[in-house]
């Protein structure tokens, strides 16, 4: 979305797991994505991607200039990076244990057969501990913030201001793990979490989450 945001050309490489995060690994040091390759300089870590760019291309301007927007952009997406990304991978995990079919789309022809199946037999023992790992109370916080982000969202086009910023940036990249944006391709678009899908009070997030895509896609387009 920084990229397309920032009309920068760019090339977009899928790491399959395990075996695409050690290459990673070895050309970086870094386990975790995304990791951005900018010639001869290596950048990991989304908001020090962001910055990053930031000074590549000023314009427009995705960390706003002013003292407040600025410092509320930035504790938005402190917030969306930590405490939503861990909550929503956590339910990403456990809808994985109870929906073999959402690995398979997720996987595509990305691994093997076996290597999908050892996911599809996922011993009941280890399912139940990845739903322990959030209990119900953190689901019904996560829900309510959810609602809440849908309700402003519902009045304003943006989080902060009037411009895309990394506060709405962060939040709408996340919200891919519970519903898949139509950019994820044939075999996602459209499936995620079952709990979150079709919940009424969340679609205005959705759709806004997909209006930005859309307009970035135009954007970079002309």
């Amino acid at each position: 979305m920084a990229l397309a945001a920032k009309k920068l050309e760019y090339r977009t490489v899928e790491i399959s797991p395990a075996i695409g995060q050690i290459d990673i690994f070895q050309k970086t040091g870094q386990r975790k994505l995304p990791v951005l390759f900018d010639k001869e300089t290596i950048i990991h870590d989304s908001s020090s991607i962001i910055r990053h760019l930031e000074k590549i291309e000023i314009e427009p301007k995705l960390i706003p200039g002013g003292l407040k927007e600025g410092s509320l952009a930035k504790i938005i997406e402190n917030w969306a990076d930590t405490t939503l990304a861990k909550s929503i991978k956590i339910i990403f995990l456990e809808e994985l244990t109870k929906n073999p079919k959402l690995i398979s789309s997720l996987f595509s022809n990305e691994i093997s057969d076996s290597t999908q199946k050892l996911f599809f037999n996922m011993p009941a023992k280890i399912a139940s501990q990845i739903s322990g790992l959030i209990n119900q109370k953190e689901k019904e916080s996560l829900k309510l913030n959810l609602e809440y982000l849908s309700n402003l969202i519902d009045k304003e086009k943006f989080l902060l201001g009037n411009k895309l910023s990394i506060a709405d940036i962060s939040v709408a990249s996340h919200l891919s793990l519970l519903k898949f944006p139509n950019s994820s391709g044939d075999n996602l678009k459209g499936k995620g979490c079952s709990l979150y899908l079709n919940d009424p009070s969340l679609q205005n997030l959705f759709k806004w989450r997909d209006s930005i895509e859309d307009q970035l896609e135009i954007t970079n387009s002309n």
